[in-house]
């Protein structure tokens, strides 16, 4: 098997811990020796596989992987020899790897129809912006799904077992705790450099009618008052599981808080790093969104 590098388009979401990024490692199995030359031996047939443009970016340099009767024979002593490599191999029986590329193809469309679901209520695209979910945006995410008729496939036990994984949704959030974070990349685009935007909201407060943005770098009372409030509240665990904020950092922030004087309760956190005026002008519609989708 040769791996060449030729460009094919792939799409990314984005990835953060227990983030949900709209897809799981599906596992692989492979038995393979790296060719001592530039070119495939010559014992036997050679298969030709395309890398993306995302893996061709994560390889140093070109490589060539080659699978012959030698390799194969190698890896079948070894499977021998080996404590529990033979008992792993013995689960890729032709049922599993056959329900498991069902499943997978199942997946992806699943996650396809995600996808453009959440880029169609938030106002994204999927060429121009990528975007990661975790703990209470995870909920909204998923009732957003079930809402409109989209429910994850359950993967099959022997698949389960085979990639030695409990099966459990993508959506599984372990955290325990009521604060959500929705992450959204603005790709550059032409003379636009891009950024980022991440909001942070408590599932617990929920966001009036009318809300408004305190700029939490002026430095000002109320900048002052909304950024204390926050760092008392849950939203201050989540910002310092993120990473933190200070007036000091190079990213902006914005308190949203209720009400049209900026004097009600603080409901969320945006932190925008190149794109503030994405910030001023949806941050508090995609928190309202969100909240709106969780009970």
């Amino acid at each position: 098997m040769t791996i060449s590098q030729t460009t094919t388009h792939s799409h990314t979401l984005s990835s953060a811990p227990r983030e949900a990024i709209l897809g799981k490692p599906l596992g692989s199995i492979s038995v393979a020796t790296r060719s001592s030359s530039a070119e495939p031996p010559a014992s036997g047939p050679v298969d030709t596989v395309s890398l993306s443009a995302q893996a061709q970016f994560r390889m140093s340099g070109a490589t060539r992987m080659a699978v012959t009767a030698d390799s194969l024979a190698q890896a079948a002593a070894a499977a021998e020899t080996v404590p529990g490599l033979n008992a792993d191999a013995e689960l890729f029986t032709p049922e599993a790897l056959a329900a498991h590329a069902d499943w997978r193809e199942k997946h992806n469309e699943y996650r396809g129809k995600v996808r453009s679901l959440v880029d169609q209520t938030f106002g994204l695209s999927a060429d121009g912006n990528s975007w990661a979910a975790g703990g209470a945006a995870l909920t909204a995410i998923k009732n957003l799904a079930e809402k409109n008729g989209l429910v994850e496939p359950d993967m099959p036990p022997a698949v389960a077992k085979m990639l030695q994984t409990t099966g459990e949704s993508m959506w599984t959030d372990k955290s325990g705790v009521s604060t959500g974070m929705f992450d959204v990349t603005f790709l550059p685009k032409g003379t636009e450099k891009g950024g980022n935007l991440r909001i942070l909201f408590d599932g617990a407060r929920k966001p009036d009618a009318d809300t408004s943005l305190v700029d939490l770098k002026t430095g000002g009372l109320k900048a002052q008052a909304a950024l204390s409030s926050i760092r008392a509240s849950a939203l201050g665990a989540a910002l310092d599981s993120v990473g933190g904020w200070t007036p000091g950092s190079a990213a902006n922030a914005y308190a949203i808080t209720n009400g049209t004087d900026r004097r009600g309760g603080v409901v969320g956190m945006v932190i925008a790093n190149g794109v503030e005026d994405e910030a001023r002008e949806r941050s508090a519609t995609i928190l309202k969104t969100l909240q709106s989708l969780i009970p």
